[in-house]
């Protein structure tokens, strides 16, 4: 199948798809971490972030467009937020959860974005 072949059989999939199995396929993992944390703040969705480097893991919650939960093995809330930013080459993925954990995060989204913006 070549290039066009495949971005038809795409469009005609995405035709055929509703959109809430549609945000169950989409992975922004593909991103860095900024990035990708950025792309589902806007996009108003709630996805789950795992974040892993060696043994080191964690999660960041994203519920409506807002970071909402973050935790490592060690730490909660805004100290498990700056722990998985200073993370350098970590690897994530992230998919889409209904049910989120309880909220954690006091600093604002606009200002955790922009602390990882600058270290980025």
């Amino acid at each position: 199948m070549d290039t066009f072949q495949a971005d038809s059989h795409l469009e005609g999939a995405a035709k055929n798809t509703h959109p809430e199995d549609l945000a169950e396929i989409m992975d922004f993992s593909g991103y860095d971490l900024f990035t990708t944390v950025r792309l589902i703040v806007s996009s108003g969705e709630s996805r789950r972030v795992q974040v892993k480097k060696g043994g080191l893991k964690g999660f960041m919650f994203i519920k409506e467009g807002e970071i909402y939960c973050v935790e490592t093995v060690d730490r909660h809330g805004d100290e498990a937020f700056f722990e998985i930013i200073s993370w350098k080459n970590a690897s994530h993925t992230d998919m889409q959860e209904a049910d989120p954990p309880e909220r954690n995060v006091r600093i604002s989204t606009g200002v955790l974005l922009d602390l990882m913006k600058s270290r980025t």
